[in-house]
């Protein structure tokens, strides 16, 4: 119970110091926000569990990899997110935002190195981590040309606990190992996602809600027939 209590209390204060560094750049922004400004700093984000207050309705875009994406503006890491009167004010639509922002993601990726991926142990087992860009590591999974760059051609599960952070798994970890590490990994994280693994197949990320053995011919089939 004081472990419970302790990591609770640890938790809080990282939100505490994060809400407190959010308002401290958000204070730097020009108001209104003019598009001119805030073009180049549009992220794709990855959509967690939240619930829209009345008359501030976020704009939303599906992904074409499946999960629903916002749109932030990129203060090092804080993320302002769009509304929809935002959207109308700059006459955009969620399309335009879509493109807009995965152009800015790809140019942001572009600079993270593979030096930047670490190793961790988690239940006896390896895993490998990627917390560059800060604040949006997990949007990468947009991007499957970084994902091959970044981690390898080799099949293999990705996991996003956090807008933070993403994690790669070995293609023959076990899933009740792999769920006990993301959860474990998910539970630390400031901005948790909640999202089913992606699988890397071929070099063809798929989201899904099962991993696969490489040993069983029928699995790698099983998985891509979800998405056929």
């Amino acid at each position: 119970m004081q472990l419970q209590i302790g990591t609770t209390l640890r938790r809080t204060a990282r939100l505490i110091r994060n809400d407190r560094d959010f308002l401290r750049a958000a204070r730097r922004m020009p108001k209104p926000v003019p598009w001119d400004w805030a073009e180049p700093r549009l992220i794709p984000l990855l959509a967690g569990p939240r619930n829209d207050t009345p008359g501030e309705e976020l704009v939303r875009a599906p992904s074409r990899l499946g999960p629903v994406l916002m749109f932030g503006i990129d203060l090092g890491g804080h993320f302002p997110l769009v509304d929809r009167s935002v959207a109308e004010r700059w006459e955009t639509s969620p399309g335009q935002l879509l493109e807009t922002s995965l152009a800015n993601l790809r140019r942001r990726a572009a600079a993270v190195g593979q030096g930047s991926v670490a190793t961790w142990v988690r239940s006896g087992r390896i895993v490998r981590v990627l917390r560059r860009p800060v604040g949006f590591a997990s949007s990468l999974l947009l991007l499957s040309e970084e994902l091959e760059r970044l981690f390898g051609r080799a099949d293999q599960v990705f996991g996003a606990p956090g807008r933070h952070t993403l994690v790669s798994f070995p293609a023959d970890m076990p899933s009740g190992s792999i769920a006990e590490i993301h959860t474990d990994i998910e539970v630390d994280e400031l901005m948790p996602l909640f999202l089913l693994p992606f699988v890397w197949v071929d070099r063809e990320l798929l989201w899904s809600d099962t991993t696969f053995d490489e040993d069983d011919e029928d699995d790698e089939d099983r998985v891509a027939a979800r998405y056929e």
